[in-house]
């Protein structure tokens, strides 16, 4: 019986695709204690801190950001950001302006 690959390939992404698109929230219940650190920095709202644990400890524990982050506070997360940047950006052209008027 011949498996071709393309059906070895079919056949492993209908398994990982629902895995893969729906990340459990470990937060309710965490299991080890790199899952209870990684909850505890998402609770501080700290989002560029969490990624940074979840990355430099990627090879030992592979954790996972979407795991440790509702949709909700994602989503709060990303409009922080971009007020943040918006509000830099504002500072700049405000120096611009300084600048420019001073001479």
């Amino acid at each position: 019986m011949k498996i071709t690959l393309a059906t070895s390939c079919f056949v492993l992404a209908a398994f990982v695709a629902p895995i893969a698109a729906h990340a459990e929230y470990f937060c309710n219940a965490p299991q080890s204690q790199a899952d209870k650190q990684a909850c505890e920095l998402a609770k501080l709202d700290r989002p560029d801190v969490l990624r940074l644990f979840i990355h430099r400890t990627r090879a030992i524990y592979g954790l996972y950001m979407p795991n440790y982050v509702t949709e909700k506070d994602a989503e709060r997360w990303d409009v922080a950001r971009r007020s943040e940047e918006a509000r830099s950006i504002e500072a700049k052209d405000d120096r611009n302006q300084i600048k420019s008027v001073s001479r």
